[in-house]
């Protein structure tokens, strides 16, 4: 929690759930700094990520390289809007948040 309040950052990518402990808190204190995050996880329920969070790119375990580089290259252009999406993958896994 504490390189999510200090460091300098220009992104960072989160695993939904590290060592059994949930990231959201540090996804609050990311948004008040106005750092752009994304979401890694292996779970399939997008439900369990709170509403305020969902306009967070998802990328799903296992994932191609090319995937990751979107979303860094999205998160570090500025071009993070809309709902949760799970980034498309070059195996056009691709799909909403529903």
């Amino acid at each position: 929690m504490v390189y999510a309040r200090e460091a300098s950052l220009e992104a960072a990518i989160l695993d939904v759930n590290l060592d059994g402990k949930f990231c959201f808190p540090i996804c609050s204190v990311l948004i008040q700094r106005g750092i752009p995050f994304c979401f890694l996880t292996g779970y399939s329920h997008l439900a369990m990520i709170p509403p305020q969070y969902r306009q967070a790119p998802l990328v799903s375990k296992p994932f191609e390289p090319e995937e990751m580089r979107n979303v860094i290259e999205m998160m570090l252009s500025g071009q993070l809007t809309g709902p949760l999406l799970r980034a498309a993958s070059s195996k056009g896994r691709a799909a909403t948040g529903s």
